[in-house]
């Protein structure tokens, strides 16, 4: 699929909105359908303090292409589902992505984005934030930088897309407190900024705590590095490095101490086979299990069991 023309701004769309509430729409994603008559699009926004925020439902299967000219940080969490679609960000390759629930996109200032979407039939959704780290330096204190950090397209993070959710539902209320609106937007810039500082080569706690999490509920299965990655939002080039760097052993080392960990609780049931408790805990064979459990605690399964 080619990407749409350019053909009008976003707030010249002939849609169904609502009340825009303080947004200047210059600031905002600009967003062009090829017919524009059949858009219908939702938008609730938000400006004050060095904050914009906009969330945006769009309705529909319509084809939009879409752009942001860099004026400020942009901040969004998605909740679309596509059937094709491209984006590009400077700095990014190209990306594909049909599901985009729940990952987030960081696009810092002067960095230009642009891509093309065909939607799925559903409700569409996202919410943004525009800011400018200048205008909030001293909230963001020692996490601030001159220079701008690089951007992150599709990622995830359990903390940020909480905090960003919260957003959303106070932009979605008939009466949009200011006060708690402009909390939530300095509290996800300070997080964005410890996301960009944690890449310095490390991961953050939460990053940890979701890779982990991952990992006990995917022991029985096969878990691949990508999707360890994908997890803490980073590539797998950078995920390795930054988990070696904070935890002390390769993501391979831990996934294994996970398993056997589990697989030393499910011994204790004297009923239950050493080759089932060897494909509960992801392990293909009663060998490559009996490997790994002696590489980890230093004698087999069934000696284990016997020593109990």
């Amino acid at each position: 699929m080619q990407a749409l023309p350019f053909s009008s701004k976003f707030c010249l769309i002939r849609a169904k909105c609502v009340l825009v509430r303080h947004m200047s729409s210059s600031r905002g994603l600009e967003i062009d359908f090829a017919e524009p008559a059949m858009a219908h699009v939702a938008r609730a926004a938000f400006d004050l303090n060095g904050f914009s925020a906009e969330y945006v439902e769009l309705s529909g299967a319509e084809p939009y292409d879409f752009r942001s000219r860099g004026e400020n940080h942009y901040l969004a969490l998605h909740d679309i589902t596509l059937t094709d679609g491209e984006l590009r960000v400077d700095g990014l390759p190209t990306l594909h992505k049909k599901d985009l629930r729940d990952t987030i996109t960081f696009v810092p200032k002067g960095c230009g984005i642009e891509g093309w979407c065909q939607p799925q039939p559903r409700t569409n959704r996202f919410v943004a934030m525009y800011f400018d780290p200048k205008a909030i330096r001293e909230d963001l204190a020692g996490r601030y930088s001159e220079r701008d950090p690089a951007p992150f397209a599709y990622s995830r993070d359990p903390q940020l897309r909480a905090t960003l959710k919260k957003l959303e539902a106070v932009l979605r209320a008939p009466h949009v407190d200011e006060l708690h609106a402009e909390s939530v937007c300095l509290l996800a810039s300070l997080e964005v900024f410890g996301v960009m500082a944690d890449r310095q080569g490390r991961l953050s706690d939460r990053q940890i705590a979701a890779v982990t999490d991952f990992v006990e509920g995917h022991l029985q299965a096969t878990v691949g590095l990508a999707e360890l990655a994908a997890v803490a939002g980073l590539s797998r080039f950078h995920f390795s490095r930054a988990f070696k760097a904070t935890t002390g052993e390769n993501p391979h080392s831990f996934v294994q101490r996970r398993r056997i960990s589990r697989a030393v609780t499910l011994l204790a049931q004297v009923d239950l086979p050493i080759d089932a408790i060897a494909g509960a805990v992801g392990y293909k064979g009663t060998p490559q299990f009996r490997r790994a459990f002696h590489e980890v605690m230093g004698t087999s399964p069934l000696k284990y069991r016997l020593q109990r």
